[in-house]
């Protein structure tokens, strides 16, 4: 058993289910949201479907992202599910091309409460990537869509009921940290503009079509992917201890590697996602502050795929 799948087992005595009071939903409306979204997303609308749900990114014309979410198609509506800081941030960003397009954007946050799901996967084995189709199920009372396979089974869940998880669903650390594992992050508002598709392996999970034409940011990106100039890329890494470490990620002689992008504690097992300055098989020692932390597997492949 590897080190993630270790991980996963120490966390997933039994099923996690928690609210998510961290995402917030977007809603684009009108005959013309597909078509409008195509122009301004990384992923590809057209494979959108009420079954099948989407992994994205609205990038700058710099190729940053300004927010990621994931994408659902709900009979004439389509949802963006985003960390909820940057909802407005997206709302305004999309408004200067919305003009152009018969389509209403407004705030549906309020219209559901989100929860997370985690159970063991079926299926084990490490992908070479992860699939862009996010399986959803759409009822009167919620939709349901899998955000990954690996290396837990992991769920969104919107239920249409703002009020429903109020009193029977508690915050749950393992959540978060089972949330990390699957390295298919929503960037939060301090990243915004800040990071490339690429830094969080958004070209392995999904995120980014490299076949759908353009849209705003796509020359950046794809040049980023044919012509490989950068190896920042997104790692896992875990420790026990201490929580008050550097964001900071050294190698042996104190030379900065990377940088924490997002962290979480249960109990004295903690487990950050970082991005890479360098390929990781450079180094073999890691460290935050004077915490020494180990590399662990991510739950997909990160070969080169120009």
């Amino acid at each position: 058993m590897n080190t993630l799948s270790h991980l996963v087992t120490s966390l997933l005595d039994q099923d996690v289910t928690a609210p998510n009071t961290q995402l917030g939903v977007l809603r684009i409306n009108g005959s013309d949201a597909g078509k409008f979204l195509q122009g301004q997303v990384s992923c590809d609308m057209a494979k959108l479907s009420e079954d099948k749900s989407l992994y994205g990114a609205i990038c700058s014309v710099k190729g940053r992202i300004i927010s990621n979410f994931f994408v659902i198609k709900e009979q004439e509506d389509i949802l963006l599910v985003m960390s909820a800081p940057l909802i407005e941030t997206a709302l305004n960003h999309l408004k200067k091309y919305a003009v152009f397009f018969k389509v209403t954007l407004s705030v549906a946050t309020d219209e559901f409460a989100i929860q997370a799901s985690f159970t063991e996967s079926d299926n084990p084995q490490t992908p070479d990537a992860l699939d862009e189709w996010l399986p959803t199920t759409i009822s009167d009372d919620a939709i349901t869509l899998t955000i990954s396979e690996s290396p837990t089974r992991a769920s969104l869940c919107l239920q249409r009921n703002a009020n429903a998880l109020a009193d029977n669903a508690p915050a749950s650390p393992q959540a978060e940290l089972l949330s990390l594992l699957t390295a298919r992050p929503l960037i939060d508002a301090e990243h915004s503009e800040e990071v490339l598709p690429q830094w969080l392996n958004m070209q392995r999970t999904g995120g980014i079509s490299f076949t759908k034409g353009c849209y705003t940011g796509q020359e950046i990106v794809a040049r980023m992917q044919y012509r490989g100039k950068s190896k920042k890329q997104l790692a896992l890494f875990t420790w026990k201890g201490d929580t008050d470490v550097s964001s900071t990620l050294l190698d042996s002689e104190g030379k900065s590697i990377g940088s924490v992008f997002k962290a979480a504690r249960y109990h004295d097992l903690n487990v950050a996602q970082i991005i890479l300055n360098i390929e990781p098989t450079e180094v073999n020692d890691f460290f935050l502050g004077e915490q020494a932390v180990t590399l662990i597997p991510l739950p997909y492949r990160l070969e080169n795929t120009k």
